[in-house]
């Protein structure tokens, strides 16, 4: 499968079978990286997504960024011109040693498998291993674009079969990156309530305690120890 091909069964699985779902799993996988301390404390060092004067600017621009390589084929202008900003921004940071490449991996990783992980979860059906396939060859490029390092993957020296070899990769790297570094501080909860705040925007005030309720249902216990909201098990006892 070339990435073109990938794109387009991706394309087609985003926008016409499921585009609300998949939408909304890639704002989450956005707001889930902000549950690792090492890059939420950057964000707030910076003042990026952690303060209400920026938060909105920076959740825009990130939003376009992504939204100009999803709609447009791998090789146009208009994707590598996205790429390009977006690896501009991060060399900055990568250079000076305040983004880790395992930071990295692991927010693409988010970005390849929320949205298979929410389509399982909710949706009418179960994506099938070739769209699985082009999910993954479609992320993967992105991550060789942005010059990805996936040594940390027990196949990169000898290279994958398909996407969903990678998939399969990625999907348990990610898992025991988070076990070993998804742990409460309190630069995760500044950006996820900045970003809470965002996201119940245009709600009622009322609402809101709702609506901050419904985005804690969305996390699993582990992330909302993370963002030191109130777990179940806290709730059980």
């Amino acid at each position: 499968m070339t990435n073109d091909d990938a794109y387009v069964i991706q394309r087609h699985l985003f926008e016409l079978e499921f585009p609300f779902t998949t939408s909304k799993a890639l704002q989450f996988a956005l707001f889930r990286t902000y549950g690792i301390p090492s890059i939420s404390k950057l964000l707030v060092q910076t003042t990026q997504l952690s303060h209400k004067a920026t938060a909105s600017k920076r959740y825009a621009d990130t939003e376009v960024l992504i939204a100009e390589f999803l709609a447009d084929a791998p090789s146009s202008e208009r994707a590598c011109s996205a790429i390009a900003r977006m690896n501009y921004i991060h060399s900055v940071y990568q250079k000076s040693g305040r983004i880790s490449n395992d930071d990295m991996l692991y927010t693409l990783s988010l970005f390849a498998v929320e949205p298979l992980r929410w389509i399982g979860r909710y949706e009418w059906r179960l994506p099938t291993d070739m769209e699985r396939c082009a999910v993954a060859v479609f992320w993967k490029s992105i991550g060789d674009a942005m010059n990805i390092d996936y040594a940390n993957l027990p196949s990169a020296k000898k290279g994958w079969t398909d996407g969903l070899h990678w998939m399969d990769e990625i999907v348990a790297w990610s898992q025991a990156y988070e076990q070993r570094h998804m742990v409460p501080d309190e630069a995760n909860k500044k950006t996820a309530d900045e970003t809470t705040a965002l996201l119940l925007y245009s709600m009622p005030e009322s609402l809101k305690p709702i609506g901050r309720q419904a985005v804690s249902a969305l996390m699993d216990n582990r992330l909302r120890k993370a963002m030191m909201y109130v777990t179940t098990d806290t709730m059980q006892q």
